[in-house]
């Protein structure tokens, strides 16, 4: 009898009804039975479709998941999984929700960051700023990296330093990147300059002088950095500033021995 009854109130939609209610269009409704993303509940003795309240569950399902910008096909396996009930529907809606939030998030706090930097800059080279915005992108990736190499204190280390010399880092990086395209030469005394202001840099962020990092275990473990984790400039400018840092070394090696 309670079946019975569960069958007689249950409420079924005409296509038309259904697209007015969950705004959409008889012909996406169409589109969605054709892929299998969401088959009608049943047909009408003429073979019109019709929708219940389930499919309207899973219709607020598939738009949940399109605003996350998964594929028709990541959808469709998606929604392999049971979730007919509308409390589970709607759990499951909240949590992709708030994992978009918190990447938009990310995204606002990135682009907020590049922002002050540039206002600092008006001259900030193009590539460097696309280099800044993919680093901060990959920001937690790269912490878990730090800590799955080094010790624990210098990661932490590390990240307080950075946060505090992110922008003079960057500041540094431009000017080196506008003497190279300029033509100077890496033994150039402005390239010089600018060369040691990036090592002093580097020295307080990583807590050692950069002549010795080469045999220190912190230098082989950054000289495995992944490339997909940590963006690093083409490879013409990385070779001129390693040939401009290599002859800061030979020139203070040379008048540590004048002494």
């Amino acid at each position: 009898m309670r079946k019975e009854l569960r069958q007689i109130n249950k409420t079924y939609y005409t296509i038309g009804a259904f697209a007015k209610m969950t705004s959409t269009t008889i012909r996406t409704l169409r589109f969605y039975d054709r892929k299998g993303l969401l088959k009608p509940s049943g047909y009408t003795e003429q073979g019109h479709r019709t929708y219940s309240d389930e499919d309207l569950f899973r219709f607020h399902q598939i738009l949940t998941l399109k605003y996350l910008d998964y594929s028709l096909d990541e959808i469709r396996n998606y929604l392999e999984q049971d979730y007919k009930d509308f409390s589970t529907s709607l759990e499951m809606q909240y949590e992709l929700l708030l994992k978009k939030q918190q990447h938009i998030q990310r995204v606002v706090d990135t682009i907020e960051r590049a922002r002050t930097i540039v206002k600092e800059n008006d001259t900030m080279d193009p590539e460097l700023i696309m280099q800044m915005i993919r680093s901060i992108q990959h920001e937690e990736e790269q912490k878990q990296w730090l800590s799955d190499h080094l010790p624990d204190a210098l990661v932490q280390s590390i990240l307080n330093v950075g946060a505090n010399l992110e922008s003079e880092l960057m500041m540094g990086f431009n000017d080196l990147l506008v003497m190279f395209k300029q033509g100077l030469s890496p033994e150039d005394p402005l390239v010089q300059e600018q060369t040691l202001a990036i090592k002093l840099i580097f020295e307080q962020l990583l807590g050692h002088p950069l002549q010795e990092l080469g045999t220190s275990e912190t230098g082989k473990v950054l000289g495995d950095l992944d490339s997909q984790l940590f963006p690093n400039f083409e490879p013409n400018f990385m070779n001129y500033f390693s040939e401009a840092l290599g002859h800061l070394f030979r020139r203070m090696w040379e008048e540590k021995m004048n002494e």
